[in-house]
């Protein structure tokens, strides 16, 4: 039995679909990539952020951790910020190295004097996402997504 060689046709459709399948997979990294861009440049903001309001503590705060009665605006706004975070988290919005960095650094000023008698000071139903955070000392993600969810949404 004599077999009869693949014609041109035959050898361009599989060329087309395979040039096909590698499009379709650079294209899902490229959004990938940006998505993780994206993330990024949000997670910028809120660094910006935390900085400004750094920059608005008093000197005895910022040099000797000794909050004045000025100081109780930037400590109530550092704890919304983070309240912010962790919602932000929450939704997917913040990759999971940031959150890493961002879950301790939580809990670690949160500690700090200052902050924790303001966060003592508020009603319970203040700042409820800080206080879990702090509660399981930053081991608690309030992202419950699987890893597929999380590498498609570029976390």
């Amino acid at each position: 039995m004599e077999s009869t060689p693949p014609n041109w046709t035959d050898i361009a459709s599989v060329v087309i679909g395979a040039l096909t399948f590698l499009t379709i997979g650079v294209a899902a990294i490229q959004l990938i990539f940006h998505s993780r861009q994206m993330h990024r440049e949000f997670e910028s903001l809120y660094v910006s952020r935390y900085w400004e309001l750094m920059d608005r503590r008093s000197e005895s705060f910022a040099v000797d951790r000794v909050p004045t009665a000025a100081d109780r605006p930037v400590m109530r706004a550092y704890l919304q910020l983070c309240e912010d975070e962790v919602d932000l988290r929450g939704l997917g919005r913040v990759t999971d190295s940031t959150w890493k960095f961002w879950a301790l650094a939580i809990v670690d000023q949160c500690a700090a004097d200052g902050y924790r008698d303001e966060l003592r000071a508020a009603s319970d139903d203040e700042y409820p996402n800080v206080r879990r955070l702090i509660e399981t000392r930053g081991e608690g993600d309030p992202l419950d997504a699987s890893w597929g969810w999380r590498m498609r949404h570029g976390l």
